[in-house]
């Protein structure tokens, strides 16, 4: 298939284009700006500019079968009101946009890249699943959830895929951070606490599936959730990149309260948070329906997320 992929410079973007083009379809990697694109990745990109209500995108969609929607820009720094605003323009009204263009297009398959932040910040008890009712709860969130809802009323051969947190290698990120500290961590660490479960999803994994999306039967559609397949503790999480870093420390047992007491004082109740809650998935759904699984396991892809250098996709 001729496929367009939009935000191809973006960390998940540009490896779906890899994957893509691997995979034997012809891909038009949409950017803001070819300046932003290695020269060696200026083939068959184009420059679209500002996403929003007023994009054009009549040239990137000429002779295209399906659309992968990955653009999700940081909100800037400012007051709320303006974050607001922008997630509206960009994620909202770009995503608006974008379907109305494809749609006019001819396009029979239209994948949107979206977050589990539009389901909200915590899981509970049980994994969430595509079932559950979502809780945005801040303007990112908020505008993913209303791109969504723009893509399933509106889009051809709509599918929508939620992402928790992506890491890999030369990622970003909250598992980036605990990686990094963790190379340099002291070898006695109070951080086993072991009463929640959290999912996370290796780009290679995400791209998979998004890949499988694309390609999927016509009479597919819907929201689905994807992981790595598992969700693990912050114990767990911690002993995983010390055994992929191969360095040894004692992880002691530590109950939520004095962990989150601890990472409070330190980085923030955002960050005591994240590493008490639980936010898991399940996400047995797309592998029903697309017959997928992650290509690498979790120990594989934390391997991958530790080596250092730079992104084998740039």
């Amino acid at each position: 298939m001729k496929v367009l992929v939009t935000g191809a410079n973006g960390y998940v973007g540009r490896a779906a284009r890899l994957a893509l083009e691997s995979a034997g379809h012809r891909v038009v990697a949409a950017v803001r700006s070819l300046d932003r694109l290695p020269t060696h990745r200026r083939a068959g990109a184009l420059a679209v500019g500002e996403v929003d209500a007023g994009t054009g995108w009549d040239a990137a969609l000429d002779g295209v079968e399906a659309v992968l929607h990955t653009v999700s820009p940081p909100l800037s720094e400012g007051d709320e009101a303006s974050r607001r605003a922008e997630a509206r323009r960009v994620i909202v009204e770009g995503t608006g946009r974008l379907i109305d263009r494809a749609r006019t297009a001819g396009v029979r398959r239209f994948v949107y890249v979206s977050s589990l932040k539009a389901m909200g910040e915590e899981s509970g008890a049980r994994p969430l699943t595509e079932a559950d009712e979502p809780h945005p709860n801040d303007a990112y969130a908020e505008a993913k959830l209303a791109a969504e809802r723009l893509v399933l009323a509106d889009a051809p051969g709509p599918i929508v895929v939620r992402s928790p947190a992506v890491y890999g290698r030369a990622s970003g990120g909250n598992v980036r951070q605990m990686i990094e500290f963790l190379r340099r961590a002291p070898a006695v660490l109070p951080l086993g606490y072991s009463g929640n479960r959290r999912s996370f999803i290796h780009r290679d994994n995400l791209v998979s599936a998004l890949v499988r999306c694309v390609e999927a039967p016509d009479d597919v559609a819907g929201t689905f959730l994807v992981s790595d397949g598992e969700a693990v503790s912050t114990a767990e999480l911690v002993r995983r990149v010390l055994r992929a870093l191969e360095r040894r420390a004692l992880v002691l047992p530590v109950p939520r309260a004095v962990l989150s007491a601890l990472v409070s004082a330190r980085l923030g109740p955002e960050a005591a948070r994240r590493l008490v809650q639980s936010y898991a998935v399940d996400d047995r759904a797309i592998r029903a329906a697309l017959g997928w699984a992650p290509p690498l396991d979790p120990e594989r892809a934390m391997a991958d997320a530790v080596a250092e250098g730079p992104d084998p996709c740039l």
